[in-house]
């Protein structure tokens, strides 16, 4: 059990696509072409083989390995031992002979069809302090200097709340060094640690909590004193520890969605591809597991190597000193829990003492930084000032690899993790290869997570089914240069989800997953959206968790055209499904005068703290709306409140209309005009206008919304229901 987990139980969530930096501005002509992807018919593995100094052996046999994948060994199709660096300095001096007698003109860099001799490095900066910017810049400084050939080509990004591209892939030295100066010229404190904080509030509770629990004076004054010290101690600790998840879960999903994203999209591109990560560590909180995994097999699938470069130096011990810390805080905890209790109320941080315990066990940043480098055939480069050593070795591995292709036994597209081992029979060599992938369909816009397999399916079942109720919306706010930005709101009953006790009796979980995706007319995937929950929640909630629902939300800009939003969500336990389909129409151009949707508000509640507001059309200041995405009903007693936003040209001074109308039938039956307050810089005007129901007879109603300014207009609709209220029987005195 996770945080996050007790946080959502109205599970709201904004998220954007994954980065496409490679789109922002296309790779060089002679990368461009098709080439060799990594699918479950073929798989192709780069493997580094080195003696006990260290060394590249370049002699192995093809006899002297064997292949296995879980544990069945495969047949080897093809094995060949390339050096990288004498096929780039042949044709390098090839071509300076060439230039320098004038007898012809020197040939461009091998294209990808021709020869699998590219190597493709791509340096990528996470967050880093003052030190680590440092050591990161030499280190990749350092990279340039070695690997100064024109067949290695260099792309530098930066991970931030998204991913930032700096340099495309380029041979010119110059211009990628001045991308890595930039890369680490920038302090970014985005991600600064509670941990500190929270280890000091923790003890100061807990301190507190001993007192009371073993205070004679039970019952006064001075003990009543001493509770309301302890419980707002605890707020300290339970708002630091909230900030703490969300800061690790945050940097952890920034981190894993820029890797993935770069695996993918370096599918498309041949040779040798490798990732050199500079970064501070990796944290990922137990809900980012399962995005952990998908990353190394996207990384597998397109053959790209993540070199972990740990750019803390020798004083990186934190990480595994905070996660000591975090476990006995959970060990601290349990045992207050047992002395206290009766005496005082049950606390989050109670509540929340599982995730304590898992969590802990994935505060050792760097075993995680570890794995993913190990798991896609690289390794881990640290613990030390100086990482040139390291960022050597790398370029080692650049420059003399095996390359393995296989075929496996196994041709089924279920989703599960195949893990590949390699077994040499040369006594004193170790093996330096890939941990595993997903078997997941090949192709554009499928899966990516294992989850998506089953709900893929659904999506593609001849029998669409509905064993629950699913709805789904998509609300348009604003624009995007010459695209529309729409949020889809997904809403799942949790009454049909089937919650049973946890390996913790005490706790009750349920767990399903979702899928969406923006389909063109033509049948290609345009977006697509998608997410695995877990919940687990106290045994004595899941009574009144089941009365609401789950809701999601997904932005996206999308160009003119027509579109299928396809939306799909399963029952882990129960295997149920549900399937709902929707239709899209996204206009063209941009008008000087618009709304955006109506929508008609189910409630609001509270931002959680550190929540990033951005592409959240819904947020408004510190609280967030959540709007009906079928017709609601309501009674006579209630009120209607509707949201909106108007758009209007930035920095305009125009007057403006605006009016509501309500119809039944076709005929209008009350208008309303509203004086809209006036625009902010960027001409938006978000508005929530409240309306008495009780105004309206019992039936089906029409809201349309007229905006009217300079000669320009634009109007929206939606509807709802008022219901009859059944006459009140008489009391019987």
């Amino acid at each position: 059990m996770n945080a996050a987990r007790h946080s959502a139980l109205v599970l709201l969530a904004v998220a954007s696509t994954l980065p496409s930096a490679f789109a922002q501005e296309p790779p060089p002509p002679e990368l461009q072409r098709d080439v060799f992807r990594v699918e479950t018919e073929v798989v192709l593995l780069d493997v580094v083989v080195r003696d006990k100094k260290g060394r590249t052996v370049r002699d192995l046999r093809s006899d002297e390995l064997q292949v296995f994948e879980d544990d069945a060994r495969q047949e080897i199709g093809g094995f060949r031992f390339l050096d990288s660096r004498a096929i780039g300095e042949a044709a390098e001096a090839a071509a300076e002979e060439a230039e320098a007698s004038g007898s012809a003109p020197a040939p461009p860099p091998p294209r990808p069809g021709e020869s699998r001799h590219l190597n493709l490095v791509t340096l990528l900066f996470d967050q880093l302090d003052v030190d680590g910017r440092n050591i990161a810049r030499k280190a990749a400084l350092h990279f340039l200097e070695l690997e100064d050939r024109p067949d290695v080509y260099v792309s530098v990004f930066q991970v931030g709340e998204t991913l930032k591209l700096l340099q495309q892939f380029t041979t010119d030295r110059e211009v990628a060094r001045s991308a890595v100066m930039r890369a680490t010229g920038e302090l970014n404190t985005q991600y600064t640690s509670a941990t500190d904080k929270l280890s000091e509030a923790t003890s100061r509770a807990n301190d507190l909590r001993d007192q009371f629990v073993s205070s004679p004076a039970a019952g006064t004054l001075s003990a009543a004193q001493l509770g309301q010290e302890v419980a707002m101690a605890d707020m300290v600790v339970n708002a630091l520890r909230m900030t703490d998840t969300l800061q690790r879960e945050q940097q952890g999903r920034s981190v894993l969605f820029a890797v993935l994203a770069l695996a993918r999209q370096q599918q498309r591109l041949a040779g040798r591809k490798t990732i050199l990560f500079f970064s501070e560590g990796l944290q990922t909180p137990p809900t980012l597991e399962h995005v952990l995994l998908a990353s190394i097999s996207e990384a597998n699938r397109a053959n790209v190597s993540v070199y972990g470069v740990d750019a803390r130096g020798l004083s990186a011990t934190s990480s595994v000193d905070a996660g000591r810390e975090t476990l006995k805080q959970a060990a601290d905890t349990s045992m207050r829990q047992q002395l206290s209790r009766g005496v005082l109320p049950v606390t989050q941080e109670e509540m929340l003492l599982s995730d304590t315990t898992e969590s802990s066990l994935r505060m050792d940043s760097v075993s995680t930084l570890r794995q993913l480098a190990e798991s896609t055939g690289g390794m881990l480069i640290g613990n030390s000032n100086d990482v040139r050593k390291g960022v050597a070795q790398a370029v080692g591995d650049l420059r003399g690899y095996y390359e393995i292709a296989y075929s496996p036994t196994n041709r089924t597209f279920d989703g599960h993790f195949r893990r590949v081992s390699l077994k040499l029979t040369r006594p004193g060599v170790s093996v330096q290869t890939r941990s595993g992938y997903f078997a997941l369909p090949p192709g554009e816009g499928t899966a990516t997570f294992p989850y998506e397999v089953e709900l893929l399916g659904a999506l593609r079942a001849t029998t669409v089914p509905h064993d629950f109720p699913l709805h789904a919306r998509a609300f348009q706010f604003g624009f995007e240069e010459d695209k529309r930005r729409y949020t889809v709101v997904l809403e799942i009953p949790l009454r049909a989800m089937r919650f049973s006790k946890d390996a913790d009796a005490r706790f009750g979980g349920a767990h399903f997953s979702f899928m969406g995706l923006f389909r063109t007319s033509w049948g290609s995937v345009a977006e697509k959206f998608s997410q695995d929950v877990p919940v687990s929640v106290p045994r004595r909630q899941v009574d009144s968790l089941q009365l609401g629902n789950a809701v999601f939300l997904r932005s996206f800009a999308l160009p003119a055209g027509r579109y299928r939003l396809e939306t799909a969500a399963m029952d882990q336990r129960t295997k149920q499904k549900a399937v709902e389909v929707a239709t899209v129409s996204v206009p063209d151009g941009r008008p000087p005068v618009a709304l955006s949707s109506l929508a008609l508000i189910r409630r609001t509640e509270p931002v959680a703290q550190g929540a990033l507001a951005s592409e959240d059309p819904f947020r408004v200041g510190e609280m967030r709306i959540v709007p009906w995405v079928v017709e609601p009903e309501v009674t006579p007693a209630d009120s209607i409140s509707l949201y909106f936003v108007a758009y209007l040209p930035p920095g305009t001074h125009d007057p403006h209309d605006f009016l509501l109308e309500f119809s039944r039938d076709g005929q209008v039956v009350n208008r309303s005009a509203l004086a809209l307050p006036a625009p902010d810089a960027n001409g938006r005007i978000p508005y929530i206008a409240r309306i008495s129901a009780a105004r309206f007879a019992p039936g089906r109603y029409e809201i349309r919304a007229e905006l009217k300014s300079g000669g320009h207009e634009a109007a929206e609709t939606c509807s709802f229901r008022v219901a009859a209220v059944a006459a009140r029987a008489p009391e019987v005195p």
